[in-house]
Formats: C-alpha cells, structure tokens, sequence
C-alpha cells in the first residue's frame, strides 16, 4: 500500500506542473474589474428597459438578440456606451440634429428671399 502510494505521488509531482504563482493584487485592478462589471450591468440594464426594447423591436432586433450583442462586446466598446447613457439627456437632440435643422432654416430663409 505504501509503495502504491508513493509511486502516485512521485508521478502526480511529475504530471502537475510547478508554474503556479501567487502575488499580490492592486488596488487599481480590482477598481477596474469592478466598474468594468458596473458598466456591463448598466447597458444589459439599459437594453432590457421596456421602452428600448420596444424601439429595438420596432427596428427589427428582438431583446434576446440585443442581449447577445451586449455580451459579444468588447470592454472598451461597452464602456463607450456606458458614458453616452450617463452623457445624453432623455429625449434631446443628438448634436448632428441641431446642425440639419439650421442648414434647413438658413436655406428657407434664403429661398424666401430669392424668391
């Protein structure tokens, strides 16, 4: 019995390998994981409203699918939309509308007055 087990263990610290490492973890990694993980919460949560869904629906893309999309995201890209949830006001303008709507009051005034 004793040799048995010997040879297992002999054989296991062959097999296994001794790569392993520990070390210390800072501060600023585990503050990124956590509003990395925070962000990603904050579009699925976005997603699954039921007004975006309904709009998403509107558009052809159903929620699981919209779902999906999150989860297949980069870090970086879901992070971008973390930011334009936080940055855009309910119902405004996007900044591109407000140049479309003078470039359309600016040429009736010119067709008014060429008229």
């Amino acid at each position: 019995m004793r040799k048995l087990l010997s040879c297992m263990l002999i054989l296991s610290m062959i097999i296994v390998p001794f790569s392993v490492q520990a070390a210390m973890i800072g501060t600023d990694q585990i503050v990124t994981t956590s509003v990395n993980q925070a962000n990603r919460d904050k579009v699925i949560a976005f997603v699954n409203r039921s007004d975006v869904a309904k709009q998403l629906e509107a558009m052809g893309v159903r929620p699981a699918e919209a779902q999906n999309r999150v989860n297949a995201m980069t870090q970086d890209e879901v992070n971008k939309v973390a930011a334009n949830i936080d940055t855009m006001p309910a119902g405004a303008f996007a900044p591109g509308w407000w140049w479309a709507i003078g470039a359309v009051v600016v040429a009736w005034i010119i067709y008014l007055v060429w008229k």
